[in-house]
């Protein structure tokens, strides 16, 4: 088998394909929308809630809930979830880091440099603001017209959240490119055994540096991503009908004892118990 060949579904974090952006706008149905699983992708993400509902978010596990108008930023890879009962007004923004290249020594992107994810209560006026910028590459999409257009509307919105940030984390520094690649490698071989060691003779550095550098970025440590990421694929696989034993293996454990334990430790139920839960 070509080594590079995935060898299992990715479903559970590429959401969509995105070569270079994409945007849309919906209103959800009155069931709400539910995710019974964390996903992540391979482009960034922002996206632009503009009713006053509880919505409740995860990023990584870490679990939070929003009642006003908000926007949402997530970088590649970043585990996340979104679930509300109510109905709700959004539009989703999404594009490949290949377009930052092109604002490069062109724009200042502020306080959104080197972030990874965030969720930023705004008033309506805020949000309305935003929303004209929004329409605008809407009809850009719309109407196929000059995807440059669509690019200087994205930089001058990206102005715009920027402006509209919390400086509350002045230390964030931008991922080094090694750190991106191996946030990539950990999604598509959750099969393996992950640790310090292997990664960091994969991607040639030390293992303080990888560690530091990880935490700097994610705000994470190695082992907490790696351990939610093996949760999230392992709650799609449960949900999706998948044998313990296959899910056990493809979350990289031999036995499924230790799988079990796992999961319990960080869900607080079986593999048994959560698929039951989750069934419907």
């Amino acid at each position: 088998m070509d080594p590079n060949q995935k060898k299992y579904s990715s479903q559970p974090f590429w959401a969509m394909p995105v070569n270079r952006f994409f945007i849309n706008r919906y209103r959800n149905s009155t069931e709400g929308y539910t995710m019974p699983a964390e996903h992540a992708h391979d482009y960034y993400e922002m996206v632009f809630n503009f009713s006053s509902v509880p919505i409740r978010y995860t990023v990584s596990g870490r679990e939070y809930e929003m009642t006003t108008p908000s926007f949402s930023f997530r970088a590649p890879y970043v585990l996340h979830s979104v679930n509300t009962t109510h109905t709700y007004t959004r539009t989703m923004l999404a594009f490949h880091p290949c377009i930052l290249e092109e604002y490069a020594n062109v724009l200042d992107l502020g306080r959104l440099r080197g972030r990874q994810e965030c969720t930023v209560p705004r008033t309506e006026d805020q949000m309305n603001q935003l929303h004209q910028l929004l329409s605008r590459m809407q009809l850009i999409r719309r109407t196929g017209q000059n995807e440059k257009a669509f690019i200087c509307l994205l930089g001058a919105l990206l102005q715009e959240v920027s402006a509209l940030l919390p400086d509350e984390q002045p230390d964030l520094i931008p991922a080094p490119p090694y750190i991106q690649e191996m946030l990539h490698y950990i999604v598509e071989h959750t099969d393996e055994n992950l640790t310090a060691d292997l990664l960091s003779k994969k991607f040639f550095v030390g293992k303080t540096k990888l560690a530091a550098d990880f935490y700097a970025v994610t705000r994470q440590t190695l082992h907490e991503y790696i351990t939610a990421v093996r949760i999230s694929r392992a709650k799609y696989w449960l949900t999706d009908g998948k044998p313990l034993s296959i899910i056990a293996e493809r979350c990289g454990f031999s036995q499924d004892a230790s799988f079990i334990a796992m999961f319990r430790r960080e869900t607080g139920m079986t593999p048994g118990q959560w698929r039951e839960q989750n069934r419907a």
